[in-house]
């Protein structure tokens, strides 16, 4: 499956404000691992994460900030070891209100400019790699929410069922069978689509 390649840079000259000093609060708490190395480690995976689960591109650095904020107040109750299940199902509670809040307006949405990409790779390879987010993300697009989010969770990001029920905190059998039901529902989707795509080939052929 494709992977998102864009990486944004941590904001290190943000200004301070209210929020930051909530951060700075948790922090004095104790707690074992700090808010910048939260940050740091987990940033790129969090925005992939809220990519991947349908979050609109100029959507995602404000996705980014609020699981942050979120973490930066809970802080001292994120137990060691845990950080990242607990980032992932802050990620998880953003991205379902974003998605909703995109389903909601897509009448009233702008398409967004076509993906720039890095001009290092021949034209080539970045017609193939566009194509192969555009698919995935068509497929993705087509499934239940809930579904989709355990497909990029075990597929995409790597995690296992063990992790993964820890999230949601859940049975690992429960979490097992669903993420089955997901990759069926996946299989169906691309399936379908690849369907329509050779009904729309044909078309262009005959057309020709």
């Amino acid at each position: 499956m494709a992977t998102m390649s864009t990486q944004l840079d941590p904001p290190e000259d943000r200004p301070q404000d209210a929020r930051d000093r909530e951060s700075e609060s948790a922090l004095r708490q104790g707690a074992s691992l700090s808010l910048r190395e939260l940050f740091l480690v987990n940033h790129d995976r969090v925005w992939r994460l809220l990519r991947r689960l349908g979050v609109a591109e100029a959507s995602v650095d404000d996705g980014v900030q609020e699981v942050f904020w979120v973490a930066a107040r809970r802080l001292a109750d994120i137990e060691p070891g845990r950080q990242r299940a607990f980032l992932y199902g802050v990620a998880l509670r953003v991205a379902s209100q974003e998605v909703r809040r995109q389903q909601a307006s897509a009448a009233r949405i702008v398409p967004e400019p076509e993906e720039r990409v890095d001009p290092s790779p021949s034209p080539e390879a970045q017609v193939a790699a566009r194509e192969t987010r555009a698919l995935l993300e068509r497929v993705l697009g087509a499934m239940p929410q809930a579904q989709r989010e355990l497909l990029v969770l075990f597929e995409l990001e790597g995690l296992r069922a063990q992790d993964i029920a820890q999230i949601y905190g859940i049975p690992v059998g429960t979490a097992t069978s669903r993420l089955r039901r997901a990759r069926e529902t996946f299989s169906a989707a691309a399936a379908r689509l690849r369907a329509t795509l050779r009904r729309v080939d044909g078309s262009s052929e005959v057309d020709r």
